[in-house]
């Protein structure tokens, strides 16, 4: 098993987190728009990838990430420590519904999204993904005690989950919203948002990852060009 993945600034170890450095997490940290500056605050970070994404995306931003879990939690600072970004990340281990801090003006979440009833091989894995850790009710209460005046808020979900998450943040205007194919032509799997407190237009956009051949899209290539060491 892989103890982990590297980019082309930093290295993330995964190997004490239940969830593994994917697809998913790679997607939100190359697609959100972070702000120029302030603090952003990452939601369940795991093995504090897409933190430490957004903190090369946005240097003159600090980044804090909330963790559940103790070994993940110790994992991403671990990775915070030995990135060229350690004097703007922190790591807060704990529930969101605890946590405080703020104002922010972004919060990102890769949330966990499976429903109580699906069955997952890895108790640990399964405590991360099932979303009785964090309903999106829950969620929707911390965006509002978290952010500021002007803060936004970025997820990746499956395409289906989608619903159920904008009815929990209607206090929220949908601003930016992606499709995600994994293959050309293919129906979207994941969906990127981005909502703002703010009213403004809708940007709707679609992404496929690779080609019908496999190859990955040039649209993709682009997206992660100053990440991935092959691209």
């Amino acid at each position: 098993m892989s103890k982990g993945f590297q980019f082309k600034q930093f290295f993330v170890g995964h190997q004490h987190c239940a969830m593994k450095v994917g697809t998913d997490g790679v997607l939100l940290g190359l697609w959100t728009a972070p702000p120029a500056q302030g603090a952003i605050l990452d939601v369940g970070t795991g093995s504090g990838l897409v933190a430490l994404m957004l903190a090369q995306r946005a240097p003159g931003c600090r980044v804090d990430a909330v963790e559940l879990d103790g070994a993940a939690a110790s994992q991403a600072r671990a990775n915070f420590d030995d990135s060229p970004f350690a004097g703007r990340l922190a790591v807060h281990q704990g529930a969101i519904q605890d946590f405080e801090g703020g104002p922010y003006r972004l919060l990102v979440s890769n949330p966990p999204f499976f429903h109580p009833g699906q069955q997952l091989a890895c108790e640990k894995r399964a405590a991360a993904r099932h979303f009785l850790a964090l309903p999106p009710a829950d969620f929707a209460k911390a965006a509002q005690r978290l952010l500021a005046e002007d803060g936004e808020l970025a997820l990746v979900l499956p395409w289906d989950e989608q619903q159920r998450w904008l009815a929990a943040l209607d206090a929220f205007q949908l601003r930016r919203r992606c499709a995600v194919s994994t293959v050309e032509g293919r129906a979207p799997k994941r969906v990127l948002l981005q909502l703002s407190r703010l009213a403004g237009p809708l940007e709707e956009s679609a992404l496929a990852l690779r080609r019908s051949d496999q190859n990955w899209t040039n649209d993709f290539l682009e997206l992660g060009r100053d990440f991935y060491l092959h691209f």
